[in-house]
């Protein structure tokens, strides 16, 4: 792909802030940082504009906090004018990199969500007698950023862009590891750390039946014999050129016939069923944001989207699902 030039003026322009604004807004409640955003719009775009124009910006600190879901996770909030120029960056971005994608890698892509991963490896189910599950090990926080800054400058030659990107790449607690799981800009970039694996399966391999999202990857085929030794050579690969390594007790080989726990969904060739554990955990925390509406601690608005959200997942799967809710709304 040829390197693209040109592309930091596209990101700062005040067009492409206030739709990334728009977008940074959605699903935020209002707290005093966002409401003062909002209220004072149009200057504190064109502060963050100048600010951006003439590379003083300097990403804010996160606001941490845990979540169990069902493991252990920390997550990372930046503050919402950071949340605004990661939306500016990867509206500009996205373009360029589904260039280079292949078609079989999800997460952070215009309709490649979890929905089309999972039907995508039922398909190649059908089609192979075997599959290779496995996923990298703590794999955000041992994102290396030379190495990510590395493969970004094969895409773009920006200069400008680079040097913001490193700076936003940089603010983390361990230096040059790590992306911090919350940050749009993290989610996106992971895709793009592991598109160089991706290449090596499809294209150097020839293994035609391959999904990943984001860290998760499944291979398929008839041979088991050269699942393992494909196996063999993401490990090398990973350990040499990302400083990566598997998950030991992520990694196995089955038949497709015994089905692929996937996403949060058990899948065989003829049918998607989702886990136990994840239904029900998707049910209670569908409780939780009613419960915590009825008290007045969440938006309806918000309310609403976790609604759709939640149930819009296991609805597609799992079309018989309900949930009975009382609440105390006249």
């Amino acid at each position: 792909m040829k390197r693209v030039a040109h592309l930091f003026e596209s990101v700062i322009a005040y067009d492409n802030l206030l739709a990334a604004f728009r977008l940074a807004r959605r699903g935020c409640g209002n707290t005093p940082s966002v409401c003062r955003f909002v209220f004072y719009l149009e200057p504190e775009l064109l502060r963050l504009q100048t600010e951006l124009c003439n590379e003083t910006y300097r990403p804010g600190a996160y606001r941490f906090f845990t979540i169990h879901d069902p493991k252990e996770r920390e997550i990372a909030v930046a503050p919402f004018r950071d949340r605004v120029v990661h939306h500016a960056i990867v509206r500009i971005l996205t373009p360029i990199c589904e260039r280079v994608f292949i078609y079989d890698s999800y997460a952070t892509r215009p309709g490649k969500g979890t929905h089309a991963a999972i039907l995508r490896a039922q398909r190649f189910l059908r089609q192979r007698q075997f599959y290779l599950k496995t996923d990298i090990a703590h794999y955000f926080a041992h994102v290396d950023h030379d190495i990510l800054l590395e493969i970004v400058q094969r895409k773009i030659k920006d200069r400008r862009l680079l040097r913001l990107l490193n700076r936003i790449l940089r603010n983390t607690r361990i230096p040059g590891k790590g992306l911090p799981i919350g940050n749009l800009t993290s989610q996106f970039l992971a895709n793009v750390y592991l598109d160089p694996l991706d290449h090596e399966i499809k294209e150097r391999l020839g293994v035609r039946s391959y999904v990943r999202y984001m860290d998760d990857l499944v291979a398929f085929s008839d041979s088991s014999q050269e699942l393992f030794e494909l196996k063999a050579v993401i490990e090398t690969f990973l350990s040499e050129r990302l400083l990566l390594s598997l998950k030991p007790e992520a990694t196995f080989m089955n038949r497709a016939s015994h089905g692929l726990s996937f996403l949060g969904m058990r899948i065989f060739p003829q049918i998607i069923r989702v886990k136990p554990e994840n239904r029900r955990r998707s049910l209670r925390r569908l409780r939780q944001r009613i419960a915590a509406w009825e008290q007045g601690n969440l938006e309806e608005e918000r309310m609403k989207q976790s609604m759709v959200s939640i149930t819009g997942h296991l609805r597609y799967f799992c079309p018989n699902v309900s949930v009975k809710v009382e609440t105390n709304a006249e």
